[in-house]
């Protein structure tokens, strides 16, 4: 049993390459650490320093808006323990989920699918594409070592 679970798990429908999910991984993790990094430096905090980072996720800080304008050309909204960010130009969209400072890598198919759709570059990559499929293709690259788990 463990033996076809494990043979269904490296499987992948819809002909989902692997090596495109581990590059929108890449990139997915470093628009969001950008874009973390220029948020903090938006209200002069160093978010590598807890103290200063947790200042700018706090609820409670009133200095931090807990949604406004990045730049011109972004914006960004704390929700639950993430971050959205929102490109108006281009209508691309980058989660962030806040407990992993500063890597700020962890993939969530929901949200790495989300962004996969909003990307030019990955758009047709992932044309019929469930975030449970993308899951499945996630859980293959970290048992093979591909991407780390962040």
């Amino acid at each position: 049993m463990i033996k076809k679970w494990f043979q269904n798990l490296f499987k992948q429908k819809n002909n989902i390459n692997l090596e495109i999910i581990k590059n929108a991984i890449i990139d997915y993790r470093n628009d969001g650490k950008r874009l973390m990094f220029e948020l903090g430096k938006k209200y002069a905090l160093d978010i590598e320093n807890k103290e200063d980072y947790e200042k700018l996720i706090s609820r409670a800080n009133e200095n931090v808006p807990r949604r406004g304008e990045l730049s011109k050309r972004w914006n960004y909204s704390f929700h639950g323990g993430e971050c959205g960010f929102y490109n108006k130009k281009h209508q691309l969209r980058v989660e962030v989920v806040l407990s992993n400072p500063p890597e700020f890598g962890h993939i969530d198919s929901w949200f790495l699918l989300s962004y996969m759709e909003s990307t030019e570059k990955y758009k047709s990559e992932v044309i019929g594409i469930d975030w449970q499929e993308l899951k499945l293709s996630i859980e293959t690259l970290y048992l093979k070592g591909e991407i780390e788990n962040i």
